[in-house]
């Protein structure tokens, strides 16, 4: 009886590790997302400060990072399993 009781705890335990790591992994791959919205548009500080101009990389920049924030975010959305 304790056996069959243990291999059950055993296996609950199994379970909330492999959901803890498939949260892990969501919260990087959302942090990523963060990061790569707001890289473009630091590169785009840069570049515009180089070449003298105003905002044009700056906005270049946001737009870019926007459209790949939101096509990482449909890919995570779309892999998501809400089991």
């Amino acid at each position: 009886m304790t056996d069959v009781i243990q291999k059950k705890k055993t296996e609950e335990d199994n379970s909330n590790e492999d959901r803890s790591r498939k949260d892990i992994a969501l919260a990087v791959r959302i942090s990523n997302i963060g990061f790569e919205m707001v890289f473009p548009a630091v590169i785009g500080v840069g570049l515009d400060y180089l070449f003298g101009t105003v905002a044009l990389f700056v906005v270049l920049g946001v737009l870019l990072g926007a459209a790949l924030g939101f096509w990482q975010l449909i890919r995570i959305a779309s892999k998501t399993d809400y089991k």
